[in-house]
């Protein structure tokens, strides 16, 4: 197995400090931030209380197809254990600071790491660590997203999707019916950013970029106001297992009117148009 880096520490910086910008409220959020995936919530604490501790939020979403179950490390040990195959994580709080987060097989902690990536987690932010395969299929890539939980406009849902199928080239998401694509062109390993989408249940065709046939229909998605949403797609095109798609769902507790929960820590929860930054 092969793992991977980021390039430099200076381009980690920078990528930081831009998203930093980008989502300057999300670390002044007062409201706890439910998170919601295949039936199951959990519960995370405000981002101000955690951000006068100088701690950042990370989930991890394992989304390697035939890979097992693995542990995830950062420089002040084991965070998240047991993970498998398109099981996502609830967030965790881990120290603001650089950190390299490691992959490892679950239970081999002092292993030769699966994957590997260096990043600084800003205070009070939420970040998505997502293990897929790299590019020749041999080894595993981990990336670190910036989720910026902050306040959606008014009335509207937030949409990103994660392409994480390594065969299924660049894809568009469509609406069923709609021919205007809500995402187009967007490359393996990358998410796209959010966009601003009334509320709806619609039925998803993630196609080839610029083709009409779907490789993979998502039915009833369903995007709720005030909220936002993480699409993952998974698996493979052409083979097994199958492409499919896991849909997170983020919210703000008290901002669209939900009901008040005491934050928790949960186990692994199984997965059942202008862009924000």
């Amino acid at each position: 197995m092969k793992y991977q880096m980021n390039v430099t520490a200076g381009i980690v910086v920078l990528t930081a400090a831009f998203a930093a910008g980008c989502a300057s409220e999300e670390g002044r959020q007062t409201v706890p931030v439910s998170t919601t995936t295949g039936g199951a919530t959990t519960v995370a604490s405000p981002a101000a209380d955690v951000r006068k501790r100088d701690f950042a939020f990370l989930r991890v979403v394992h989304a390697v197809p035939g890979g097992g179950a693995v542990d995830v490390a950062t420089d002040k040990g084991v965070a998240f254990t047991g993970a498998a195959y398109k099981q996502v994580t609830p967030y965790k709080e881990v120290e603001s600071e650089m950190q390299n987060i490691r992959v490892v097989a679950a239970g081999q902690a002092n292993a030769q790491p699966l994957a590997n990536n260096r990043e600084i987690l800003v205070a009070g932010h939420h970040y998505t660590a997502i293990a897929t395969p790299d590019s020749d299929g041999d080894g595993i890539t981990l990336r670190v997203m910036d989720d910026n939980i902050s306040p959606s406009n008014s009335g509207k849902a937030q949409v990103r999707v994660i392409h994480a199928s390594a065969d299924a080239g660049e894809v568009d998401v469509y609406a069923k019916g709609n021919n205007t694509a809500l995402f187009d062109g967007i490359n393996y390993q990358s998410a796209s950013s959010y966009t601003t989408v009334d509320p709806m249940t619609a039925t998803l065709e993630v196609r080839p970029e610029g083709q009409a046939k779907p490789v993979l229909i998502i039915p009833n998605a369903k995007f709720e106001a005030g909220k936002l949403y993480t699409v993952v797609v998974t698996g493979k095109a052409k083979g097994m297992p199958k492409l499919e798609a896991t849909i997170i769902q983020d919210e703000l507790m008290g901002t669209a009117g939900t009901n008040t929960m005491t934050p928790t820590s949960s186990p692994l929860a199984s997965p059942g148009m202008t862009p924000r930054m």
